[in-house]
């Protein structure tokens, strides 16, 4: 699978290169933390970088060196996230780990929590950012009460998240006064935001019948890995090769800046006849079925993760 390991390759170094410049920038007690397309190693010359600040405290809520992240990740990748998105911002250790659910708990607090776990990485403090995906993970886990149970306060959260995507693209999109480009919106819905939703699904799938301990220990095992590792892992290699060769097909469209380009540009009315937007679309349905194949070959009906998943 050259495409998954170009794209790999790419990222990783890209990586080395914002860790390289930030580790004389930000304070060794400060976390700055990527997710997207870099952090799950997926990432082309056209990826922008997602990234926020994780403060000690709200007393740092403007630092001096926030400017200077912001500059060394535009300069080494060249496009920096929306800055009216959840990245690309500053917030509490404190806050990230506060309102799991609750009404304080919007999209963008959800966001943030979520990918940290399901697809970040850190920029700075390695050290710190593992603690901190030891702490999200630790509340879901202490909130499940039996052994043979699976993670259901993580799982309810995951879904929740994969749900709020789904809608959330219906709003930006369909916005009159401020529309967002949709055509790649919704190719990155069917292929990425759905593959790193599963990851999250079969992760939690492993939980069942386990400790608390075992629980934390196999969720931060996992949670380490890249969305694709993951689901390589759970499933193997062999048995998942499909799906990732369908994969492969959408990294290399979106990785070619005319194809995005056009997705960019692509109005709604065109939808059903543009020949680029059908064919990754008709790829995208293979692609949600052979996932779901490789759910129930992964997991048995009898697993409690079907019914988790339903009731």
């Amino acid at each position: 699978m050259s495409g998954i390991l170009e794209a790999s390759d790419f990222s990783k170094g890209r990586l080395e290169e914002v860790r390289s410049a930030l580790s004389s920038l930000v304070p060794s007690n400060q976390i700055v933390v990527t997710c997207g397309s870099y952090a799950r190693r997926e990432a082309s010359p056209e990826s922008d970088m997602d990234y926020y600040c994780i403060l000690g405290s709200a007393q740092d809520s403007a630092p001096s060196w926030a400017g200077g992240v912001r500059a060394e990740v535009l300069r080494i990748v060249g496009k920096l996230p929306s800055e009216k998105g959840a990245f690309a911002t500053n917030i509490t250790r404190e806050q990230l780990l506060s309102n799991f659910g609750g009404a304080l708990d919007d999209n963008l607090t959800i966001t943030r929590r979520m990918l940290y776990l399901l697809e970040g990485e850190f920029l700075t403090n390695e050290k710190q950012f593992l603690s901190v995906r030891h702490e999200i993970i630790e509340k879901y886990v202490s909130d499940t009460p039996r052994d043979h149970q699976v993670a259901f306060y993580l799982l309810n959260d995951i879904i929740r998240y994969w749900r709020t995507l789904a809608v959330d693209y219906a709003h930006k999109t369909s916005d009159e006064e401020n529309p967002k480009p949709w055509g790649i919106r919704n190719i990155k819905l069917i292929f990425s935001r759905k593959l790193i939703y599963a990851s999250g699904l079969f992760a939690v799938a492993l939980t069942a019948d386990r400790t608390e301990a075992d629980k934390m220990r196999i969720l931060e095992m996992l949670f380490a890995m890249t969305p694709i590792d993951r689901i390589k892992y759970i499933c193997g290699e062999a048995n998942s090769q499909r799906l990732f060769e369908m994969y492969e097909i959408f990294l290399s469209q979106i990785a070619d800046p005319d194809i995005r380009g056009h997705l960019d540009n692509l109005k709604r009315d065109d939808k059903g006849t543009d020949l680029v937007f059908r064919r990754l679309k008709n790829e995208g349905h293979y692609f949600s079925r052979e996932l779901m194949g490789l759910f129930h070959r992964t997991f048995h009906p009898s697993h409690p993760i079907h019914m988790a998943v339903i009731f």
